[in-house]
């Protein structure tokens, strides 16, 4: 069996490099609301897709519109339960800094406990949990399984799926638009658990 996590496309994001914390809301929703790139997808991730059992995908705009670049058909609905943890920020009205320092600096604070206008790591957590045993169900039903998902979320979802034994990458490729990574574990081991 195998679960594929995947990081959607680049979104076509034009926010303003620069930014007061209180001004990253602006830039949040402003990526949620971004088209994706479609000209960047990688062939490989259309046979891998055409391969995968069943493909499912977060929510957000931008992994529903990936998942439509896959050319795949497309069973499940798009589910929040993938969606990602989104990016925290207090309501400061200055410094004027790099946008890209505060995401840094937030989502570092966020993973310390900072939550501010998001859900707090530990939810973020428990609803890793719950996609991977979903995942893992689609992959016991289906073979394989493709999740169009997110940076963060995916990299929860992984250390969730390595807890329940599966093999794959500590880490989803964090690094970059539509990188797939790959688990497995064998359907004799499954059905063993869970006796």
């Amino acid at each position: 069996m195998q679960i594929i996590l995947v990081r959607h496309g680049r979104p076509d994001h034009s926010a303003d490099p620069w930014s007061t914390p209180a001004g990253m809301k602006d830039w949040v929703e402003r990526y949620n609301a971004a088209s994706v790139v479609a000209g960047e997808r990688p062939e490989s991730l259309l046979r891998l897709a055409d391969a995968a059992g069943t493909v499912v995908c977060s929510s957000l705009m931008r992994c529903v519109e990936s998942r439509e670049h896959l050319n795949c058909q497309c069973l499940h609905q798009p589910d929040p339960l993938f969606a990602e943890a989104h990016l925290p920020y207090p309501d400061w009205a200055y410094p004027l800094m790099p946008s890209r320092v505060w995401r840094i600096t937030f989502r570092t604070a966020w993973f310390l406990g900072f939550a501010r206008h998001t859900e707090p790591v530990s939810e973020s957590k428990r609803r890793a949990s719950a996609a991977a045993d979903k995942l893992i169900e689609l992959a016991e039903t289906h073979g394989s399984v493709l999740l169009m998902g997110h940076k963060i979320m995916n990299a929860l979802i992984a250390t969730q799926l390595r807890r329940r034994g599966w093999h794959g990458p500590p880490l989803p490729l964090l690094s970059g638009y539509w990188h797939p990574s790959r688990y497995r574990k064998s359907a004799s081991s499954c059905e063993t658990e869970s006796r």
